[in-house]
C-alpha cells in the first residue's frame, strides 16, 4: 500500500530524480529503471535483498532525495511497526528559531532574551533536522552517506573449531546489527550478507567498488583482521580471504594521505589499538559498540555523529560570553 501510494504521489519530474538515484548509487541498473514505475522500482529492490522485511531505511533515504519528507517518515514508522516498535516522534522543523508554538498549540512569535538563546534554538532544529535527513558531502540535505564495512567473520581464528564456530556466528549477528542501525538512521550503510543471496559476479570487483566509493570504510578490528588486511593470514585459516583482499585495496587508497580520513577503526570488544594498522594508529577508535547497536548507545552515537557530520547541540561548546565588567584592564 506504501509502494502504491508514493507511485501515485510523485511526479513524472520526481520518477526521473528516483531513477537517477537509484542508478547513481548502482541500486538497480540503468536498463531494468529506464521504463520502469516507483512501484516497480521497489520491488527490484526487494528482490534482491536490498529493501528487507522491516528495514525501510534504504526508501526512506530515497524520498528524503526527492524531498518527500512526509513519506519518508511514513516509511520510516512503518519499519518501526514491523520491528514492533513504536512510531518515531515526530520533529518539529522550524524555518525560523524564534518561532514557537503558544499554550493553544499556535504558532507564535516570542522574544528569546539573548542572541546565545537564538543560537541553541537554531542548533537544536538543525540537529533534530538533520537527524531524520540524510546529509549531503558538504553538510546539507541530499544524498545519504555512503558507508561500507570491512572485517573478518572469524575475528581470533581460534584452533577450537566449535569456539570458531561460535565466533563467527557471533560476528555476523554483530556486524548485521550495526549496518542495520546505521541504515535506520540515514546511513546508505553496505555489507556482504546483504547480497549473498543476489552474488555478484565477481566478489572482488564488488569489495573494491564499495570501498572505493564509500565516504567512510568501517574497520571492525580483531587480532585476526589485523593479521587479514596486513597479509599475514596464516595459509591454514578458513576464513578471512575477502579480509585480505579488501586489505590491498585499504592499502592502496592509503597511498593518498587525503584518504586517511575515509578509515574508520571500530571495535566490537574492548578498544585495543594492537589491532589496528600501524598507518591509523593515531585516528579516533570507535568502540566498543554493543550488540545489538541501537541509536542511544553512547559508541553508536559517536560514530553515527561522526559518519552524518553533526554534533547533538548538548555536546558543543557553549557560546563564548564577554569578561566580567568588574576586572579593571592591566
Amino acid at each position: 500500500l506504501l509502494y502504491l501510494k508514493i507511485d501515485n504521489s510523485l511526479s513524472e519530474s520526481d520518477v526521473k530524480a528516483l531513477r537517477a538515484s537509484v542508478v547513481k548509487d548502482e541500486l538497480i541498473g540503468i536498463a531494468r529503471v529506464e521504463k520502469a514505475t516507483p512501484h516497480e522500482m521497489f520491488n527490484m529492490l526487494e528482490a534482491d535483498a536490498k529493501l528487507p522485511h522491516g528495514d525501510l531505511g534504504l526508501l526512506a533515504s530515497l524520498l528524503w532525495g526527492l524531498d518527500k519528507c512526509e513519506l519518508a517518515e511514513e516509511a520510516e514508522d512503518l519499519a518501526r511497526q514491523e520491528r514492533g516498535e513504536s512510531p518515531r516522534r515526530r520533529v518539529e522543523r522550524h524555518t525560523d528559531p524564534q518561532l514557537r508554538h503558544d499554550k493553544r498549540g499556535n504558532n507564535k512569535k516570542i522574544k528569546l532574551e539573548t542572541e546565545y538563546e537564538v543560537d541553541c534554538a537554531r542548533a537544536s532544529d538543525n540537529y533534530h533536522r538533520s537527524a531524520t535527513q540524510p546529509l549531503d558531502e558538504g553538510g546539507g540535505m541530499g544524498r545519504s552517506k555512503r558507508v561500507f564495512i570491512s572485517y573478518s567473520m572469524d575475528p581470533y581464528n581460534s584452533s577450537d573449531p566449535y569456539r570458531s564456530d561460535a565466533d563467527i556466528q557471533l560476528q555476523r549477528r554483530r556486524v548485521r546489527s550495526l549496518a542495520d542501525e546505521l541504515r535506520r538512521n540515514g546511513v546508505n550503510c553496505m555489507i556482504d550478507q546483504y547480497v549473498e543471496y543476489s552474488p555478484p559476479d565477481m566478489w572482488t570487483t564488488w569489495m573494491q567498488n564499495e570501498i572505493v566509493q564509500a565516504d567512510y570504510v568501517l574497520m571492525v578490528c580483531s587480532p585476526h583482521y589485523l593479521e587479514c588486511i596486513t597479509g599475514q593470514k596464516r595459509s591454514e585459516a578458513g576464513f578471512g580471504h575477502n579480509a585480505s583482499f579488501e586489505g590491498k585495496v585499504i592499502f592502496g587508497l592509503l597511498s593518498n594521505p587525503d584518504s586517511f580520513m575515509k578509515f574508520l577503526p571500530v571495535f566490537f570488544d574492548e578498544i585495543d589499538s594492537r589491532y589496528v594498522p600501524a598507518v591509523l594508529r593515531g585516528c579516533h577508535m570507535y568502540g566498543p559498540i554493543e550488540h545489538p547497536a541501537r541509536h542511544g548507545q553512547e559508541a553508536f552515537d559517536v560514530l553515527l555523529s561522526k559518519i552524518l557530520g553533526r554534533v547533538p547541540p548538548e555536546k558543543c561548546a557553549p557560546r563564548m560570553g564577554k569578561p566580567p565588567s568588574t576586572y579593571a584592564t592591566v
